[in-house]
């Protein structure tokens, strides 16, 4: 497999225009709308028209015919981006709202798209957190425990169960946004290896920052190929994903993926903790010689 190198600007009628890219990819302009995706997602869950209508979009650029039935559902929160039609766009102001429009049917496709289980405990969630009654609870309330719904007994001492809290991804009171930018993808994949038992640790570790890396490597179009499986892969571990963030993140990935790339990265490494490992004796956590190995593999 091969990462795809981004591409910059070659010359001086692609650079930025003097409205520059923060017009369209800061978070100021884009937190808003990524909320408002959230909850329009979240309210088309328990349809399963809609969700099977956002879930055929998954991998597919706005323009594919099958993503036509989901416009109904994301089209009113891009009402901020320009028509992309528009003779006054420039090149580099084009890309910033193509790269916009594919996050935000990426990431409803991608939530739309959560394995059945952790689906139903993310909707018996909301349901909580608004006060009304789910009937998904019941199938929730045993992943709640970090047992990822099994019948089995509660995690003890060397298997922890993985944090159950989803980041207020609604509006609060009064229209205003929370003013938190939430958990990027690399404290969520920190997360993921935080929560195994300490004998699978490293492994984890190693297999999700070789992940990591590969997709930090990608141009728009391979973020957007590579990253469905690594959501999926989180969720049915029922890892909790900020869609807000990510939906932020990858509407920026066009034009600022470096910046992008390096907060995940950053994150990652801040948030993962291999320590329980390494006082039990297990084995050396000092893991960079078998990380490339692993990378170099994945990108064979």
């Amino acid at each position: 497999m091969t990462a795809v190198a981004r591409s910059t600007p070659a010359d001086a009628s692609d650079r930025m225009p003097s409205r520059t890219i923060t017009s369209f990819t800061s978070w100021d302009v884009l937190h808003r709308p990524a909320h408002r995706l959230v909850t329009a997602v979240n309210e088309t869950l328990e349809q399963p028209a809609d969700r099977s209508a956002l879930r055929r979009s998954l991998g597919r650029p706005p323009g594919d015919p099958m993503v036509r039935p989901a416009y109904r559902i994301v089209a009113p929160c891009l009402d901020f981006l320009p028509d992309p039609d528009d003779g006054g766009l420039s090149v580099w102001q084009r890309r910033q709202v193509d790269a916009v429009e594919r996050a935000f049917y990426t990431v409803a496709a991608l939530i739309a798209a959560q394995p059945r289980a952790a689906r139903d405990e993310y909707l018996a969630r909301i349901a909580a957190a608004d006060g009304e009654p789910s009937v998904t609870e019941d199938a929730a309330s045993a992943s709640l425990v970090g047992n990822g719904g099994s019948s089995g007994p509660p995690p003890t001492g060397d298997t922890p169960a993985v944090t159950a809290e989803v980041p207020d991804q609604r509006e609060p009171a009064g229209g205003r946004p929370a003013l938190t930018r939430g958990r990027n993808l690399g404290i969520c994949l920190a997360a993921a290896v935080n929560s195994t038992p300490s004998r699978d640790r490293e492994n984890a570790y190693r297999r999700l920052e070789a992940r990591l890396r590969l997709v930090c490597r990608q141009d728009v179009d391979g973020v957007h190929r590579h990253l469905p499986r690594l959501v999926r892969q989180l969720r049915s571990d029922q890892v909790d994903i900020d869609w807000v963030r990510l939906t932020v993140d990858l509407a920026r990935w066009g034009t600022d993926a470096d910046t992008v790339a390096k907060s995940w990265l950053h994150s990652f490494y801040r948030t993962v903790d291999l320590r329980r490992a390494d006082a039990a004796g297990e084995t050396d956590t000092d893991t960079t010689d078998l990380v490339s190995g692993d990378f170099e593999n994945e990108m064979a």
